[in-house]
């Protein structure tokens, strides 16, 4: 029993070695087909940059002075959260200022919860949002650029 558990273990350590070997490697796959369809996969994230996601629309406003309430707003709002983009959309006949890029809806509702006093009427809605990198993925990503260059 004992010689059956060391070659189990034996066996797991070396497919977990050989898989930390490829990955930092980058030796996925050997097949070409696997390499062609992750070259047009990263194309069309090169050519799609949009996911959807959460914003939060603070202001939405007609008329003659909507565009220019909507940017006092922006400015407004761009002093005191540097950090947080801000959209400024026009569909007829409505001006809408519409703040960041939220994956999901539970990092939208925690921001809006932080502003909710400054803007009262403001609400979470679902949008099409810029692509953000994550904190955690930016080595890598770093890593894959940097790959493609030599290409």
């Amino acid at each position: 029993m004992k010689k059956v558990t060391i070659i189990i273990i034996c066996f797991l350590s070396l497919a977990s070695l050989k898989a930390q070997y490829f990955s930092e490697h980058g030796l996925v796959s050997e097949d070409a087909a696997v390499d062609s369809l992750l070259k047009l996969h990263k194309i069309f994230n090169a050519n799609y940059k949009s996911i959807s996601g959460y914003r939060i629309q603070i202001f939405k406003g007609s008329g003659n002075s909507s565009l220019e309430n909507a940017r006092l707003f922006r400015d407004e709002f761009s002093e005191n959260h540097r950090d947080i983009p801000t959209y400024i959309s026009f569909q007829e006949p409505y001006y809408r200022l519409r703040i960041g890029d939220f994956r999901d809806r539970l990092d939208a509702i925690n921001f809006l919860r932080e502003i909710k006093n400054d803007y009262p009427s403001a609400f979470v809605i679902q949008d099409e949002i810029e692509f953000v990198i994550l904190p955690k993925y930016q080595k890598s990503i770093s890593y894959e650029q940097e790959d493609s260059s030599r290409d």
